[in-house]
C-alpha cells in the first residue's frame, strides 16, 4: 500500500500538468482559428448587371452590425486563371458586416451581388470566378472564364451605391 501512496503526488501532477497544456493549446488555437471564420452560411445569389427587387436592401435593413466599417478589397489571386481565380475580401472593421446586397463591380460591368453572409472582425471571404458551391468562407462567381487581368479595377459598394473599396489589379 506504501508504494501507491508514494506515487499518488506524480500522478495528481500528471493530471494538473496536462490540464494546464490542453488548455493553453485551446487558447492558443482560438486567438489564431475562430476571427478570421464568418459565422452565418450564405445563400446564393448569383450577379446580374440589373438590380432586381429581390436583391434590394432597404435603408432600415443596414447592412453593418458597426458604426465604422472598414472593408478591403485585399488582393486578387490567379489573375486569368478560372481554376485559380479569386478575390479577398476582408473586414478590418470593429465590428461584423452583412454583406446582404453589397456588389462587387468590374470594369467591364460585372457585377457580383453578395448573399446574405456575416463577416465578422477580422474576417475574410474569397469570391473565386468559378463556379462552386458556396460556403462561409468562399463564394463562387459562377464564370465560364477568367475575369480579371492585369491593371483592372474592381469596386466594392454597398446596397445604396456607395464605394467602400477600390483595387487595381497588378
Amino acid at each position: 500500500m506504501k508504494k501507491h501512496a508514494s506515487i499518488l503526488p506524480y500522478i495528481l501532477l500528471n493530471i494538473l500538468v496536462s490540464a494546464l497544456t490542453v488548455s493553453l493549446v485551446l487558447f492558443i488555437w482560438e486567438r489564431t482559428h475562430t476571427s478570421t471564420l464568418p459565422t452565418a452560411q450564405p445563400t446564393a445569389l448569383r450577379t446580374s448587371p440589373e438590380v432586381n427587387s429581390a436583391t434590394v436592401i432597404t435603408p432600415e435593413q443596414t447592412p453593418s452590425l458597426s458604426a465604422e466599417l472598414k472593408l478591403s478589397l485585399e488582393a486578387v489571386v490567379g489573375v486569368g486563371d478560372l481554376s485559380l481565380e479569386y478575390i479577398l475580401i476582408r473586414n478590418n472593421g470593429e465590428g461584423a458586416v452583412n454583406l446582404a446586397g453589397w456588389q462587387l463591380v468590374g470594369p467591364e460591368g460585372e457585377v457580383y451581388t453578395f448573399p446574405n453572409l456575416r463577416l465578422n472582425q477580422d474576417g475574410a471571404v474569397r469570391l473565386y470566378s468559378k463556379s462552386g458551391t458556396d460556403s462561409v468562407i468562399e463564394l463562387y462567381w459562377g464564370a465560364e472564364k477568367a475575369l480579371w487581368s492585369s491593371g483592372d479595377e474592381l469596386t466594392l459598394k454597398n446596397p445604396t451605391g456607395i464605394i467602400y473599396s477600390t483595387y487595381q489589379v497588378p
